[in-house]
């Protein structure tokens, strides 16, 4: 970014974090400004504000990258002389923060400061920077400052050791959780490099590895060395992430903005912690988690990171025995994971929240939005699919998928007509509260309860004695196993064979038929333009709600059926949630509207470079992230997961003459190239895959080259020559 705009600095300290899923830095100047929100976030480690009911807040570290430019005693700052030059250049391929800055002072003398920073992403604890000053004159330009600890209610210690040039600061947060800092600087001829060693610790437990130790190891390489190890374990992970679009550069600059935070977000190596909605990028929802990771994040590390989705869905295991109590608390059985949780999974959402104009509105998501358990479950699931993993299932997944099917055995009640019903109940769209048989969580429900059942077969299939030893742990009997197939058939489901319409939940069209596309240009907060009264009496909607359940169970639907509904709700919906417009965008390409999928992909990417929510200062959105990237995959990239094998059927827009990008699938890795006229496929070992609506084939390891044929594909054929990589 080219110079300095005070009123959008917060939102590109957002954009320019520095992370990599253990700790994040945003990307404020080194020397302060009174515009800036600087933080050091270290995951999975929160305190608490007293007298609040936000709930858990992250913990924010020292300001590691502090530094004063000063020339004879004089500070050089922003706003005082001409500011020459200021120009801060994220390198995405590296994940490496550069700025350079040049600033005339009233004396004339013209000060140019150059840095660099870091967080490595092959050795997860350790941090880095440099930088160095240069006077017109020829005067030394001092660089050292003390590093200010931080100070917030939410910490109940903190406490600093010095020895010459090394400072250690341990935080103890006020739920118990640690975090320590080791940093070391040294600055010479107007130039400083610092380097710092992070651990960290939840409550109850010692920290994980030492600080100390990893600084005396990060000292011993230098800075260079870290700095190549980083490059190269950036590098690695492009290789198996990145997506490249030819014909629209845009595009292509948004999806790797977006797989850029997505990577940095992730840890392989840790399951204390998973990702919140802000990730490791700002203050946003207090760094909570949300169905966000399950639904949106984890299916980009599930095909291009596997080991960081396992992690994922570890932290739902670690925390199932608060998701249990959770349900036992509300009178049901099973376990019902909270709408937001934090480090130890302890439900968070807050009871109230102060409205736009002042009022207390209370918040009924923890109460009432509960597809949450089944789309934990659908995370679980998809990871076994995507892998083949049976010690996954049988020693993880299946104590998830089973608990939340026991869940939704005993939320769903049955009626006097005999049949199933869920309420009160909220879905996706959340101006609709308290309403009965949401379409999205009644038919996820009964796939989790089928899904459950499938599961219990498996597992006995597979390894009997685990079979056994797993059901007398859950107390998991026949009876109650027969009870979910007579729950999952009798459930409600609002479908009209006639219009091929899934009615969004009970009485939704017989409401105020409002056009969300006729009030204001989308995205807009339509509870606030058009009122929350008059919201809830309406057909208009917050954001994908049945259009979602096309896509997250999109193999159970026709295309028509797909297409009826995206045309009849996609009017109605105001993207108020930032989730909401690549949604669309997946769902409109598997629909055959290309250049509709096109449009709300860039307004999916728009959501943080173009500030479209008007928030992004308080994190980068990392569903929309997330969901850009499954925008290109699932939607223009046509890829969809059919039991152990893939379907693959690219959609490309008219403005995008070929999309690449390599899919993790089964231990196999797949680069898949596409044109509007052909289609290639390179795989480092064999797969079962179709093409279109062709039947599938099982490859062996190889390059595979299709044609367009009318609205379908050729058979693949093998190519000879090298394989591309």
């Amino acid at each position: 970014m080219v110079g300095y705009d005070r009123f959008r600095e917060r939102e590109v300290e957002s954009w320019f974090t520095v992370a990599n899923g253990r700790t994040g830095t945003r990307g404020a100047l080194e020397e302060g400004s009174t515009d800036s929100s600087p933080a050091v976030y270290v995951a999975g480690v929160f305190g608490r504000l007293p007298d609040s009911a936000a709930g858990p807040v992250p913990l924010v570290g020292p300001t590691w990258t502090f530094l004063v430019p000063r020339v004879l005693g004089v500070l050089v700052r922003l706003e005082v002389g001409e500011l020459l030059e200021h120009c801060r250049v994220l390198d995405l391929r590296q994940g490496i923060l550069f700025r350079t800055w040049r600033q005339r002072l009233p004396s004339g003398t013209e000060v140019t400061l150059r840095s660099a920073r870091f967080a490595s992403l092959a050795d997860r604890g350790v941090l880095a920077m440099e930088a160095e000053g240069h006077c017109s004159n020829g005067l030394p330009v001092s660089l050292a400052a003390d590093i200010p600890l931080p100070s917030t209610p939410a910490l109940e210690h903190v406490t600093s050791t010095r020895e010459d040039d090394h400072l250690r600061v341990l935080l103890t947060a006020a739920r118990g959780g640690r975090a320590a800092f080791s940093i070391s600087t040294s600055e010479s001829d107007s130039r400083v490099e610092r380097l710092v060693a992070v651990a960290r610790a939840d409550a109850g437990s010692e920290l994980e590895g030492s600080d100390e130790e990893s600084l005396k190891q990060a000292e011993s390489k230098g800075l260079r060395q870290l700095q190549l190890d980083h490059r190269d374990a950036w590098q690695e992970r492009w290789r198996g992430a990145d997506v490249t679009v030819e014909g629209d550069p845009a595009a292509q600059l948004a999806l790797r903005f977006a797989i850029y935070h997505l990577i940095s977000a992730g840890d392989p190596h840790s399951d204390l912690a998973s990702i919140g909605a802000r990730a490791l990028t700002g203050p946003g929802y207090n760094g909570h988690v949300f169905w966000d990771t399950d639904v949106f994040m984890l299916p980009f590390f599930l095909h291009t990171q596997p080991e960081v989705a396992r992690r994922l869905i570890g932290y739902r295991l670690r925390t199932l025995p608060h998701a249990r109590a959770r349900a036992r608390r509300l009178g049901y059985g099973g376990a019902l994971y909270p709408w937001e949780s934090a480090d130890d999974g302890e439900d968070c959402t807050p009871q109230v929240v102060v409205g736009l104009d002042g009022t207390i509105v209370p918040v009924l998501t923890g109460l009432e939005e509960h597809h949450i358990s089944a789309d934990v479950a659908w995370a679980a699931w998809r990871y076994w699919l995507a892998t083949g993993d049976r010690e996954f299932l049988v020693h993880t997944g299946a104590e998830i998928i089973l608990e939340t099917a026991r869940f939704w055995a005993t939320r769903a009640r049955r009626g006097r007509d005999g049949r199933y019903h869920i309420a009160p109940v909220i879905g996706p769209d959340e101006y609709h509260e308290s309403v009965r048989n949401n379409s999205f969580t009644n038919l996820m429900a009964r796939w989790n309860l089928e899904r459950g059942l499938e599961v219990a077969e498996l597992v006995g299939r597979w390894e009997e004695d685990a079979g056994r030893s797993l059901a007398t742990r859950l107390d998991l009997r026949p009876t109650e196993l027969n009870r979910w197939r007579v729950v999952a058939d009798g459930l409600v489901t609002r479908f009209d064979p006639d219009t091929l319409l899934y009615e969004q939940f009970d009485g939704y069209f017989r409401r105020e038929d409002i056009i969300a596309a006729n009030v204001a240009p989308r995205p807009f907060a339509a509870d606030v333009v058009l009122g929350r009264e008059r919201i809830a009496r309406s057909q208009v909607i917050k954001q994908a709600d049945v259009v979602m359940l096309m896509h997250v169970l999109g193999e159970q639907f026709s295309r028509e059926v797909l297409l009826a509904n995206y045309r009849y709700y996609e009017p109605r919906t105001s993207h108020g949630s930032s989730l909401s417009p690549a949604v669309h965008a997946v769902v409109a390409a598997r629909a055959g509207l290309r250049e509709e999928a096109l449009a709300y992909f860039h307004m999916s990417a728009s959501i943080d470079l173009d500030d479209r929510m008007g928030n992004a200062a308080q994190g980068i959105h990392m569903a929309a992230a997330a969901g850009l990237w499954q925008a290109a995959v699932f939607g223009f990239g046509g890829i969809r997961l059919e039991g152990d094998r893939i379907r693959i059927d690219p959609q490309l827009p008219d403005s995008w003459s070929r999309l690449a990008f390599p899919f993790t699938w089964r231990g196999a890795v797949l680069r898949v190239a596409a044109s509007r006229s052909q289609l290639e496929i390179d795989l480092d070992s064999a797969i079962t895959v179709a093409l279109g609506d062709g039947a599938p084939r099982t490859l062996a390891a190889g390059r595979y080259r299709a044609d367009r044929d009318g609205q379908g594909w050729s058979a693949p054929e093998e190519v000879n020559g090298l394989r591309h990589r």
